[in-house]
């Protein structure tokens, strides 16, 4: 393919990729927009940017996507139903925040000389991306992983430290997608009962995470964290005020709606504020037309993993119901939890076996605040040792680390982290009287 043709080929990726970041805003925002309108835009850029996609990104999707056919396939014909939407929806609203946040880059992230390292910069750092995390969601990682990796990006160590004190957030923010998913799923769960229990198993957690990236003496005095000062801090913490500001205006929007559209509307200010509107505008037409482009990482994995997620969503909703158990107790919830983390390792996301199991015990009615925990744990502990979790493809596509190299990282403070679930869920139900 000649040089042009790919210029203009990235360049109708882009305006595509746009529009996907359009259509996530105008579905999260409840206005009743066509979710599968963004996910044809998606679709339409990652087969423009295809030729430019790595090798190995190529054999991931094409795996992904075997799988997620395979099932789907399987499962139509054997129950006559073919939900295939998912192929089209699932993993959009995610992309199109992706495709917001890569405006921040135009502004605050350069590196400096004056990075924290050691012990305390890591504290400091799992600390600080679960506070902001908890806020502005996955926008979090991306606007510290850019800082702290400088021009070299950042390593392994540090994208498991922001990984693990992000999705901690799922024990207790209300602005986490988890959290509205359990107690979706467990009706008459309250959240502040949640949080009552949430909040301690969040401060073990990070503790947890913190001392198991420290223990590697290579990694402990030379992790370099991110700078914990007013000229860093400006950018999370404005981001931050704008999404609870945008909650308090507009309640009905998802976080992610309100982040997709926060971050280019911040870009844009700042750099209209420092460069004018002509200079700033060519600034950010120039981002867009090749930064963009430049997540057909990211759309392949994102895209692959809707498939592979709808198959097996297919596969599962197929297959028939057996309740080994006629009680659900503090026991049967660590098991189920044990379970339910397992799937995550193989592959299938939270969301699903968090829906599957809800389905699975309904007849039994078991207690809502022990099973809402359950669900916001398997969440926060299940998805840091998920090679095919949300986050860690987003880190695979942007900075090039493997997922799974990512999730293997996580999995001795993943079992950790489970004994800790284990212990709340048993004083869960000695105070519930289960």
């Amino acid at each position: 393919m000649s040089i042009f043709v790919r210029q203009h080929a990235d360049r109708l990726a882009a305006l595509l990729i746009f529009a996907m970041l359009v259509a996530a805003v105008l579905v999260g925002a409840r206005t009743g927009w066509p979710a599968w309108t963004g996910g044809v835009a998606a679709w339409a850029a990652l087969t423009l940017l295809w030729p430019g996609m790595d090798h190995r990104q190529r054999r991931q999707v094409w795996i992904l996507v075997g799988i997620g056919v395979a099932a789907f396939v399987y499962a139509g014909y054997g129950s006559g139903q073919w939900p295939w939407q998912g192929v089209l929806t699932t993993n959009i609203a995610l992309l199109g925040m992706l495709a917001g946040v890569s405006f921040l880059q135009l502004i605050g992230l350069e590196a400096d000389d004056d990075s924290p390292r050691g012990v305390g910069a890591l504290w400091r750092t799992v600390a600080g991306v679960h506070v902001f995390g908890a806020v502005i969601n996955l926008s979090a990682i991306f606007i510290m992983a850019d800082r702290m990796g400088g021009a070299k990006g950042p390593g392994p160590a540090q994208l498991n430290a922001l990984t693990r004190g992000f999705l901690i957030g799922a024990l207790w923010s209300p602005f986490f997608a988890a959290t509205a998913v359990a107690t979706t799923n467990a009706p008459g769960a309250s959240l502040g009962v949640l949080a009552m229990w949430g909040v301690p198993l969040t401060v073990v957690l990070i503790a947890l995470a913190s001392m198991d990236v420290q223990r590697n003496p290579s990694v402990r005095d030379d992790f370099v964290g991110y700078p914990m000062r007013p000229s860093s801090l400006w950018v999370p913490t404005t981001l931050a005020g704008m999404v609870i500001a945008g909650h308090w205006i507009w309640p009905d929007w998802t976080t992610l709606a309100i982040v997709t559209l926060a971050a280019p509307i911040m870009t844009a200010a700042v750099i209209f504020a420092r460069h004018g509107l002509g200079d700033g505008g060519s600034r950010i037409v120039r981002h867009a037309m090749h930064r963009l482009p430049a997540m057909r990482g990211e759309l392949g994995l994102f895209l692959a993993a809707a498939v592979f997620a709808t198959g097996l969503n297919a596969l599962i909703g197929s297959s028939g119901v057996w309740l080994p158990m006629d009680h659900v107790g503090a026991l049967e919830a660590s098991l189920i939890l044990a379970g339910m983390i397992a799937l995550c390792i193989v592959g299938i996301h939270a969301v699903i076996s968090i829906t599957m199991v809800a389905v699975w015990l309904a007849p039994l009615q078991p207690d809502p605040i022990l099973m809402a925990m359950v669900y916001m744990q398997c969440w926060a502990i299940g998805l840091a040792a998920s090679p095919l979790s949300g986050v860690h493809l987003a880190l695979q596509g942007r900075y090039g680390i493997s997922g799974a190299r990512l999730a293997r990282g996580n999995w001795a403070y993943c079992a950790q982290g489970y004994v800790a679930a284990v212990i709340t869920l048993f004083a869960i139900a000695a105070w519930r009287g289960i």
